[in-house]
C-alpha cells in the first residue's frame, strides 16, 4: 500500500515539461507560506496532489497553462 498525500504531507514533484523537481508540504488554507515550501490543500496545485500517491502524474490547470507533474515521492507527516 502506498502513501498517498494529505494535509501534512511533503510531495516531492517532478516538472515533466522541465524536468525541475519542487518540494511541497500540504497545509490547511490558514497556514500557507510559499516561501517555506507550504501549499494550500485548497490551491489547484494542492487540489491534484492530494489523495495521488508516487508514480502517478497529475495536471495542474494554472493562470499560465497546463502543467504536467510526477509524483516522485510522498513524505508522511513526520
Amino acid at each position: 500500500e502506498s502513501v498517498r498525500a494529505q494535509i501534512g504531507s511533503t510531495v516531492v514533484v517532478q516538472e515533466l515539461d522541465t524536468g525541475d523537481e519542487l518540494r511541497f508540504t500540504l497545509v490547511h488554507p490558514r497556514e500557507v507560506n510559499l516561501a517555506q515550501g507550504k501549499l494550500s490543500i485548497a490551491s489547484p496545485m494542492g487540489k491534484a496532489m492530494l489523495e495521488r500517491a508516487a508514480g502517478e502524474d497529475i495536471q495542474v490547470d494554472a493562470p499560465a497553462g497546463m502543467h504536467h507533474y510526477r509524483i516522485q515521492r510522498v513524505e508522511p507527516r513526520s
